[in-house]
């Protein structure tokens, strides 16, 4: 891990748990208030999905995913067709998954192929995106192959997750756009890590199936059949860009969680000593998109929340996968899939269940403003950001992303 990456991540530690031991609870500068159609403007969400989704790197599958020669998966983001695969050679590879011939996609879901062949007319493509055959080649007349491979979608594979820009064109650093927050995600070890579960579940609008990942304050009352009407609501709000952390400034009070996972059995170490494991506490959050949380049902695992735009503005969908560390046994699976069971509960039924209502209740247009508290720094953030970068020309996202202010990095107001 790269030592500013450590540092950052220290920084943190060491602010929530003077926080834990002074029973104290940091808040924003102010609360935020926003227009309601944000969430039912219909040209509002057609901008977000061109500017946001289709601009800004995605993180769209975990390297083990498509962790052998061969292997692919496709799906489709904000309206773009998108295939994963990986080549022979290791490579992993984002393509158009859209035949270049009349438009036909080539292929559904997930699976292992070397070449893909064209349900239309039968065109071949190689999984690294060449054009290897074009069917009665004689009859259709001369064709440069070189010039209808698959296009190519920038892409980068680090530390176990795999990153795309929807836009072909695209020149914005995904290295630059991750920054500290992504070089402090090479903790986990993803890249050794395998898929235990996956599920979609449907949402309404995708800032109101995520807005409910930016904050605990809910947690005692919408989660009070799961996680219980006395649940802790706080949280301590940390910053690297658009990207964010929530921590509740409570010491650890889960059963079986092991000694390098549990900060607080740390704190009289030097910071020096501290684990890393132990310093990824709380929930991650990836802007524009994604959430990562760390479990220990049977071992050490990652549910990762992937959140997406459907096709109209009252529509998402929200993908979860779970991640184990090492190969559970028998046992040690039956807890993870149950733990999924459970999770994917409180999301469905609680959290986007609510976001239905939510949605159904907002496009009545009978409530002008919505509020975000200075107990909500997380949704502020995130809302001020998604602003910013919808008023950001092509050329002026480098600049953005590159001239991050680190004295911010820790904070929880800016």
């Amino acid at each position: 891990m790269k030592t500013a990456a450590r540092n950052w991540l220290e920084n943190i530690a060491a602010d929530v748990m003077a926080h834990q031991s002074a029973g104290s609870f940091r808040v924003a500068d102010t609360s935020m208030v926003l227009p309601a159609d944000r969430y039912t403007h219909a040209e509002r969400f057609q901008e977000e999905r061109q500017r946001i989704f289709r601009r800004l790197p995605l993180m769209l599958a975990a390297s083990c995913e498509i962790g052998a020669a061969g292997d692919y998966k496709a799906m489709e983001v904000a309206g773009v067709p998108v295939l994963l695969t990986r080549d022979a050679s290791g490579r992993a590879n984002a393509l158009v998954n859209i035949c270049t011939h009349r438009g036909a996609p080539l292929v559904e879901g997930v699976g292992r192929a070397g070449r893909f062949v064209c349900p239309y007319h039968g065109w071949t493509f190689t999984n690294d995106g060449r054009l290897a055959a074009v069917a009665s080649a004689a009859d259709f007349g001369d064709l440069d192959k070189s010039r209808h491979g698959l296009t190519r979608l920038p892409i980068r594979e680090r530390d176990g997750l795999i990153w795309v820009v929807l836009d072909p064109q695209s020149t914005l650093d995904i290295d630059t756009f991750l920054g500290t927050f992504g070089d402090a995600l090479a903790g986990f070890g993803l890249a050794s890590w395998r898929l235990i579960e996956q599920r979609t579940l449907p949402g309404a609008n995708w800032k109101l199936a995520f807005d409910a990942h930016l904050e605990f304050y809910h947690l005692p009352v919408l989660h009070r059949n799961t996680f219980g009407a006395t649940a802790n609501n706080q949280a301590l709000y940390y910053f690297e860009g658009p990207h964010q952390r929530l921590i509740r400034p409570v010491g650890l009070d889960k059963p079986g969680i092991p000694a390098p996972a549990d900060l607080f059995a740390w704190r009289d170490r030097p910071s020096t000593e501290w684990p890393v494991e132990a310093m990824l506490l709380g929930e991650w959050i990836l802007f524009p998109n994604v959430s990562i949380n760390s479990f220990y049902n049977g071992g050490h695992g990652v549910l990762i929340s992937q959140i997406f735009p459907g096709p109209t503005v009252d529509t998402s969908f929200t993908v979860q996968s779970y991640y184990m560390q090492d190969e559970p046994d028998a046992e040690q699976r039956a807890a993870a899939e149950a733990l999924c069971a459970f999770l994917a509960h409180v999301v469905s039924d609680e959290d986007l269940a609510n976001s239905f209502r939510q949605q159904r209740a907002l496009a009545s247009g009978l409530l002008p403003e919505v509020c975000f508290g200075r107990n909500e720094g997380g949704g502020q953030h995130f809302h001020r950001w998604l602003d910013r970068l919808l008023g950001t020309p092509e050329q002026a996202l480098a600049v953005l992303f590159a001239d991050r202010d680190p004295k911010t990095a820790c904070g929880n107001t800016k």
